[in-house]
């Protein structure tokens, strides 16, 4: 399988770390990569989000807290694809 394309970006996440500490992380991408539970390739734009594929799914706590159970997280397993985002939510309203 071949590496995902990155493209990086200007742009980078901070994120606040007790107190006042801002610690820097990995500057965001663009990248073709393969979603984790489908296995479907699309194009994360995590550098412009809005022109991202997920864009717009809009999950909410419930929705995150599921997708731990089943061991899915951004930092660790990646970005899932719109239909398994969108599909999640409808898994966890369903369950409801």
């Amino acid at each position: 399988m071949p590496a995902p394309k990155k493209h990086r970006d200007k742009k980078t996440v901070a994120r606040k770390e007790g107190g006042n500490h801002i610690r820097q992380v990995e500057p965001l991408t663009v990248a073709d990569v393969e979603c984790p539970r489908c296995q479907s390739r699309f194009h994360c734009n995590a550098a412009n989000i809005e022109q991202c594929q997920c864009w717009g799914v809009g999950l909410e706590s419930q929705d995150f807290a599921y997708l731990q159970q089943l061991g899915f997280s951004a930092e660790e397993t990646g970005c899932l694809c719109r239909n398994c985002l969108l599909d999640i939510k409808k898994q966890v309203r369903n369950s409801s």
